[in-house]
């Protein structure tokens, strides 16, 4: 089974890879055409925009923003999964930064590097350290030393939620101010150790990582825990996102995206369920670096591949 599931993962990133043709790469990142075309219509529930830092840049050189390799869907089901009964009253609503406010941590910038799996997972790890210790492991986490560290994955070039997860249940990471974030230019540094200033690595580690089931699982482990981590397939379109629930218009699969969920509502305007989202692309981008895309019906796989883990205190 082992065998079977890393084959099937290692061809869906090979395929992945040769999708795209070089004049496809070669456009500009924002497509005005399109813009326009969301903009205008009554039926999408979100506002789309262009942003200055993306005018210079091609698809392709916008593609190293991304990096999760996914899971399709019945590769997903050979991996196991965690149900949890959801509480008693799940809210309506519910923000992860009002229940903890100085536990979730400020947006950041994974930049020219496809580190997202790293930035979700160790932003995840990081925020569920201080919720579990009521604020006294108030730590903001390093996802440099996954990709410098965790050879199981890819480093800029990308990697998968699980063998993340496995990295932080049984290494673990020290904190962000030991071992900075220095591959904004996709370069990759050995794995260090030492912190930067030579002092000793101390690693903070996960406990029983679980990929979550269902939607009630889902919510239920946020509403208890914190944010979860997630991955979902990013369109031409999503890069332009502004405002409002986010769902798949137009545009080409562009490749996979990992961030972090920290809570969910129903938009007041188009009466739409949201996930509420921290994506890595700096505060200056959607939501003041947030975004809500549509919750219930697993829009562009948001729902397929979660996850959520204790922490060793």
């Amino acid at each position: 089974m082992r065998s079977l599931l890393f084959i099937t993962l290692l061809l869906a990133f090979v395929a992945s890879a040769l999708a795209f043709d070089s004049d496809f790469l070669n456009e500009p990142v924002h497509d005005r055409v399109l813009i326009d075309k969301i903009n205008n219509s009554p039926k999408v529930a979100w506002k789309a925009t262009s942003y200055s830092q993306f005018e210079k840049m091609t698809l392709g050189e916008f593609r190293k923003r991304l990096g999760t390799v996914l899971i399709q869907k019945g590769t997903a089901d050979m991996l196991p999964k965690k149900t949890i009964a959801p509480l008693v009253g799940t809210p309506a609503a519910f923000d992860s930064r009002t229940k903890w406010p100085n536990c979730v941590h400020p947006i950041r910038n994974q930049e020219q590097c496809g580190s997202c799996w790293a930035f979700s997972a160790s932003e995840v790890l990081s925020d569920r350290f201080c919720i579990a210790s009521t604020g006294k492991d108030n730590v903001v986490l390093s996802p440099q030393y996954m990709v410098s560290c965790d050879t199981s994955d890819y480093g800029c070039d990308g990697g998968y939620l699980n063998n993340a997860w496995n990295f932080l249940a049984t290494t673990g990471i020290p904190t962000d101010s030991c071992v900075p974030y220095t591959s904004q230019n996709g370069d990759v540094a050995a794995c260090p150790s030492t912190c930067q200033n030579g002092g000793s690595i101390k690693l903070y580690r996960a406990k029983n990582p679980q990929q979550l089931n269902d939607i009630p699982s889902i919510m239920a482990d946020m509403e208890a825990n914190g944010p979860v981590q997630a991955a979902f397939s990013v369109y031409r379109d999503f890069m332009s996102y502004k405002s409002g629930v986010y769902h798949h218009v137009s545009g080409s699969l562009l490749g996979g995206h990992a961030i972090k969920i920290v809570g969910w509502g129903v938009d007041s305007v188009s009466n739409k369920p949201y996930w509420i989202v921290a994506n890595s692309w700096g505060p200056s981008w959607g939501l003041n670096g947030f975004f809500w895309i549509l919750r219930g019906s697993d829009e562009c796989g948001i729902e397929d591949n979660v996850w959520g883990a204790g922490v060793l205190l």
